[in-house]
């Protein structure tokens, strides 16, 4: 079974956003991975702008319709 789950370390315990649904003495095998909103932020900005600028493929870019039917 696989879950996965949000949670904030506080010194030697997680403390989970919900409820997981274990039972008391369940033995789990968790794997860690820390949430860097500033990394995140970072990467959806450089996403955005190559959204909006578009991307090159070697052939001459159009910004819109009526500039590809003018050639």
């Amino acid at each position: 079974m696989k879950k996965i789950f949000k949670g904030t370390v506080e010194g030697d315990l997680v403390r989970f956003e919900k409820e997981i649904g274990l039972p008391s003495g369940t033995h789990i095998l968790a794997i860690i991975k820390t949430i860097y909103s500033d990394k995140q932020r970072d990467i959806k900005d450089r996403q955005l702008k190559l959204l909006e600028n578009g991307f090159y493929l070697g052939r001459k870019l159009f910004k819109d319709r009526d500039e590809l039917h003018a050639r």
